[in-house]
């Protein structure tokens, strides 16, 4: 049976020099491996997504005969998991859970070893006027960060 290292060393070398990261990868108990992929650029497709799965049956051919592998992107409303992921999102709306249980929405500025830079929307003074967003970028520690994701306003 495969490990989890080994799935992620096989992605990483499948994936070199394409646009393309690895987020997830790992053999879970039961003989399930599951396995996210993204793309830096633009959202990774479905034939870029079944590539891979070939690929990975090709490379290790009868030791995934025992284990159902899952091969996918990472959804909207998932929390970030790698640091590309936040890369990716730089001048876009996140959504940031703090430890405390509030959430700020804003727009993603920058990554660093301090925290996220996000420019927060505050709501309107006005009822029935839009969020504006800050024009100061407020820095939020990691350690005041239980997850980040992605979020998408419809109009």
């Amino acid at each position: 049976m495969i490990t989890s290292r080994q799935l992620e060393q096989a992605l990483e070398r499948r994936l070199e020099g394409s646009a393309h990261f690895v987020v997830t990868a790992e053999v879970r108990p039961g003989g399930k491996a599951v396995v996210e992929v993204d793309g830096e650029e633009a959202p990774i497709t479905l034939a870029e997504l079944s590539a891979i799965n070939k690929g990975l049956r090709e490379e290790f051919g009868e030791a995934l005969d025992d284990v159902e592998l899952q091969v996918g992107s990472p959804g909207v409303g998932r929390p970030f998991k790698v640091e590309r992921q936040y890369r990716k999102h730089f001048g876009k709306l996140v959504e940031v859970l703090l430890t405390d249980g509030t959430q700020v929405e804003g727009v993603l500025e920058s990554h660093g070893p301090q925290g996220l830079g996000v420019r927060i929307l505050e709501a309107a003074k006005i009822r029935g006027r839009k969020p504006k967003l800050s024009e100061d970028i407020t820095v939020i520690p990691f350690t005041a960060i239980k997850g980040t994701q992605a979020t998408i306003k419809l109009n």
